[in-house]
């Protein structure tokens, strides 16, 4: 009895219950459980903030990807026109306009500045696509649009190719023609 408590009614206190321990057991089990998913979910936050960082750079790098392309098409475009002028121009075989067709093809081809979903067919995605230099046009940019089939172009995509084809790249709707400006069937 010396080791026992008393309560306040004279009755000594039960001894202690031998599950008491297997309660701080489970509390330190609790404890450890909870700081090991802290840790996890540290983890996971700090991954999914690299995953973003990662996917921002290799968005910026496609980005500047595709300029460089479209910036070699054109050039490519321009050297393949301009070498060998008019000569090599009237000798092709693909009917290409030369440069006294292609002044004339220009005026009537008037360049404007892109505007995202101006005069856009309904059901349309909201962009459009450069198909010569692979490029999306953005707003802001000159483009060129062709009056027989609609098709839209970056303005010196356009005139690049006109300068050795007479048709449309996508369609080839004879661009200048009095006779037609249909495409073909």
């Amino acid at each position: 009895m010396l080791f026992h408590r008393h309560r306040g009614d004279g009755a000594p206190e039960p001894p202690p219950s031998p599950y008491d321990d297997d309660r701080d057991h489970s509390l330190v089990v609790l404890l450890t459980f909870g700081i090991f998913f802290s840790f996890v979910v540290l983890y996971l936050v700090a991954g999914l903030v690299w995953a973003s960082a990662i996917a921002a750079f290799a968005v910026a790098l496609s980005v500047c990807y595709l300029r460089a392309r479209r910036r070699a098409a054109l050039a490519r475009l321009a050297a393949a026109a301009g070498v060998g002028g008019r000569a090599r121009l009237a000798r092709s075989s693909s009917g290409g306009l030369d440069n006294l067709h292609l002044r004339p093809a220009a005026l009537l081809l008037p360049a404007f500045a892109y505007k995202r979903g101006a005069g856009e067919a309904a059901g349309s995605p909201g962009w459009a696509q450069c198909v010569i230099c692979i490029g999306l046009v953005q707003a802001g940019e000159m483009v060129r649009r062709l009056p027989a089939c609609k098709h839209l172009f970056h303005a010196e995509c356009i005139d690049t190719w006109l300068r050795s084809h007479s048709t449309c790249p996508i369609c080839r709707a004879v661009v200048v023609d009095g006779r037609s400006s249909q495409p073909p069937v």
